[in-house]
């Protein structure tokens, strides 16, 4: 068969605002398929528009469809089943919400969750060597019923999976860099025991931890080292120093193996906190960003939050991270259920005095799948998902009207970066990112849009 797999383009959110990523999920699903004609096509690097695009040349087409892209991916479905191709989608908004996009007529199959598998025993079934009840994680229409097979079990070898696919990839037109070096991304792991309320990844991805072999980490590192000639990776896991003891491992491994790399990583507050030996270790690798999420500068939000870390826990992560010589982007959230415009004052202010290099301000977003989703599903203000990016108001907050909230977005971003040493600091970014910053300011703050 032939199979195209789409990676469809992002709107105003923060992939369009300077981050430039391989989309590793579909190259692991290729990477299964090696019987077959298989293609990725990524519309955000592609200089090729999807409504033109030759979709009947394909027997099958694969779609992602996170929350934010459900939109656009439910119109490119559209435009593959007219031109008579089978469309699959798979992605955490549909894993959660089937039933829309199959009673659209325009989508034949769901895959929910963990797709590598379960996409290649649809393939069989398609193919007709398998019934479709051997298909794991299944969800289709039958009858005018949704009909939804049992779920998959989560893939406890990760070691199992072959390498992603990159070959099929443009590599080289994903422009993000690390210090001055393109970049590509690893996947180390899967899972988050964490189950935080405003996330999905615990439900998409389960919440027991599984991480790879070191071994076949390094064996990995080397492929993108040295075939691919990248000296600059992001781990892009959610819990790269879940395990400090594996983390300060694979940084020795890196060191012994003689790589010159420039890499970054996610970590927890207080994770850091707890290991400043490990922090040291993962320095001397090559460690130059690590991405924290400090969430917020009130203490009463963060234990509406659920988190177990504090303010001075925040403090003394960024010292440790700076005395090794690692730059930070940290992430913080407005609009909290309790916030008000004092507790986001608080989360401003921590912002500016951590002063990490970088900042991802984020507006609490009820993602579906969420505990957070079930909580507040009567209190949404739209159900436009294309504004479900984490910088549009969609919770109908007690104390904040979302005019306010977008000031207070506005504010966050230009108190932080505005000032000139942060300027000068982060000119190349800034100026990078600015017609994208500029677009969703100027649709917030104008928006008429929300009904209160």
């Amino acid at each position: 068969m032939k199979i195209l797999f789409v990676n469809p383009p992002v709107g105003m959110g923060y992939y369009s605002m300077g981050l430039s990523r391989p989309p590793l999920g579909l190259a692991y699903m290729a990477a299964l398929l090696t019987d077959h004609n298989v293609e990725i096509i990524d519309f955000n690097i592609e200089k090729k528009r999807w409504r033109q695009f030759p979709f009947a040349g394909f027997d099958i087409v694969g779609i992602s469809a996170d929350t934010a892209r459900y939109s656009t991916s439910m119109k490119i479905a559209k435009v593959a089943k007219a031109a008579g191709a089978t469309v699959v989608m798979g992605g955490p908004h549909v894993s959660f919400f089937d039933e829309d996009a199959l009673r659209s007529g325009y989508v034949d199959y769901i895959i929910r969750n963990e797709g590598e598998y379960s996409f290649r025993s649809l393939v069989k079934y398609l193919s007709h060597e398998i019934p479709i009840e051997e298909v794991g994680g299944l969800s289709y229409r039958c009858g005018g019923e949704i009909v939804r097979t049992a779920t998959a079990a989560f893939i406890s070898d990760l070691d199992s999976l072959p390498f992603p696919r990159r070959d099929l990839l443009p590599l080289r037109k994903y422009k993000e860099k690390i210090d001055g070096r393109p970049m590509t991304t690893i996947i180390t792991s899967r899972g988050c025991p964490f189950n935080c309320n405003f996330c999905s990844s615990s439900q998409f991805s389960g919440v027991r931890w599984r991480p790879r072999s070191v071994d076949s980490l390094l064996e990995e590192i080397d492929l993108v080292y040295n075939k691919y000639d990248y000296k600059a990776i992001n781990f892009i896991d959610d819990n790269f120093t879940l395990n400090p003891d594996r983390a300060a491992k694979i940084s020795e491994r890196i060191i012994s193996g003689g790589y010159d790399l420039n890499w970054e990583a996610m970590s927890h507050v207080e994770t850091v906190v707890k290991n400043p030996g490990m922090v040291k270790i993962m320095a001397k690798s090559g460690l130059k960003w690590m991405f924290l999420g400090f969430e917020s500068g009130s203490q009463e939000i963060l234990n509406e939050y659920g988190k177990k870390s504090t303010v001075e826990d925040a403090k003394r992560a960024v010292d440790i991270l700076h005395e090794n010589g690692v730059k930070i982007i940290g992430a913080f959230i407005l609009g909290a259920l309790g916030d008000n415009p004092r507790t986001m004052r608080q989360t401003i202010d921590l912002a500016k005095f951590l002063n990490p290099s970088r900042v991802q301000f984020s507006l609490l977003t009820p993602y579906p799948g969420t505990k957070l989703f079930e909580k507040v599903k009567e209190k949404l203000l739209t159900k436009n998902w294309s504004m479900y990016s984490g910088l549009h108001p969609t919770i109908k907050l007690d104390k904040i009207a979302p005019q306010v909230l977008n000031r207070f977005l506005f504010k966050a971003y230009a108190g932080f970066y505005l000032r000139p040493p942060k300027a000068i600091e982060n000119y190349p970014y800034i100026f990078r990112t600015l017609p994208s910053a500029m677009a969703l300011i100027f649709t917030n703050l104008f928006s008429r849009g929300y009904k209160i």
